[in-house]
């Protein structure tokens, strides 16, 4: 993979996306009943995560995530217009490394398949590609016990030429 990222790196201004995003990693698909009938998340740590919307009417605003958070830092770092944006146009490919809780089992809950969702809907509002469907490449996508840099997501996102 690193082979090919780099030869797809000579003709893009922004060859690819590095940011590691600090927090707890939270999965999006499971829904579980509220008292009154309402559908709500599984996950109480998915908003902190990929954001969220909250108050009403004229005052309704977007909350940033974690991973939102992280990408719009990044993109200061790195000198992005953000008139600019999306990042990456056209096909896409992402690796995720995700830095779970020492106290819980790596080959437990979450299901991965369900924190790539979530980082990869934060994504699209962070204006990383233009919609999650441009995916044409991922992997090796995995989860791992957190060291001392703490939870949280490694994640690389780059070009693809077909």
């Amino acid at each position: 993979m690193t082979s090919t990222m780099d030869s797809r790196a000579a003709t893009l201004a922004v060859p690819q996306l590095t940011v590691w995003v600090p927090g707890r990693p939270a999965p999006k698909g499971s829904h579980k009943l509220g008292e009154h009938g309402q559908l709500r998340d599984a996950s109480a740590y998915l908003a902190a995560w990929s954001g969220s919307w909250s108050g009403r009417g004229r005052n309704r605003h977007r909350v940033a995530g974690a991973v939102e958070r992280a990408v719009y830092t990044q993109y200061a770092e790195i000198g992005v217009d953000p008139a600019s944006l999306p990042l990456l146009r056209g096909p896409v490919g992402i690796a995720i490394t995700f830095h779970l809780d020492p106290a819980h089992r790596a080959d437990g809950p979450p299901d991965g398949d369900k924190l790539e969702r979530a980082t990869w809907d934060a994504l699209t509002i962070a204006r990383v590609w233009e919609d999650d469907a441009r995916i044409v490449e991922w992997g090796p996508n995995r989860k791992v016990h957190a060291a001392e840099a703490g939870t949280g997501a490694h994640i690389v996102v780059w070009a693809v030429t077909l």
